[in-house]
């Protein structure tokens, strides 16, 4: 059986460090080499960085443990102002696929509102 582990933070730089923290944690207590929880950590951190451009009140992460870690993150909540961070986006993206054996990203537009990607150990 998987377990489940879902958390929610502010959608705010300043909280990244926290996400990071939290998702080692878990990828560690799960058995994943220190290589792995390193690209789990940063994965999870460019997803982050993806969905602030949202613009919404925060970003709630699901993990799913198994032989692999499956992870989700979407925006949620009201809309808020952004600065225009757009433009690294592309580079996110990039990183993300490079880092996890499988990822998605749910769109509105051109804005990406949900990652989901998928690590195995």
């Amino acid at each position: 059986m998987n377990d489940v582990i879902t958390l929610t933070f502010p959608a705010k730089p300043d909280y990244f460090l926290a996400v990071r923290l939290a998702v080692s944690g878990v990828a560690e207590r799960a058995g994943f080499t220190i290589d792995d929880i390193e690209d789990i950590k940063v994965a999870s951190a460019e997803a982050c960085t993806l969905l602030l451009c949202a613009g919404r009140e925060r970003i709630a992460i699901s993990m799913a443990l198994g032989d692999s870690i499956e992870m989700a993150l979407a925006a949620q909540g009201d809309a808020v102002p952004v600065a225009d961070i757009a433009e690294g986006n592309e580079l996110s993206q990039y990183l993300l696929e490079a880092l996890v054996d499988t990822c998605t990203f749910k769109k509105e537009g051109d804005t990406v509102v949900g990652v989901s990607f998928t690590k195995k150990k």
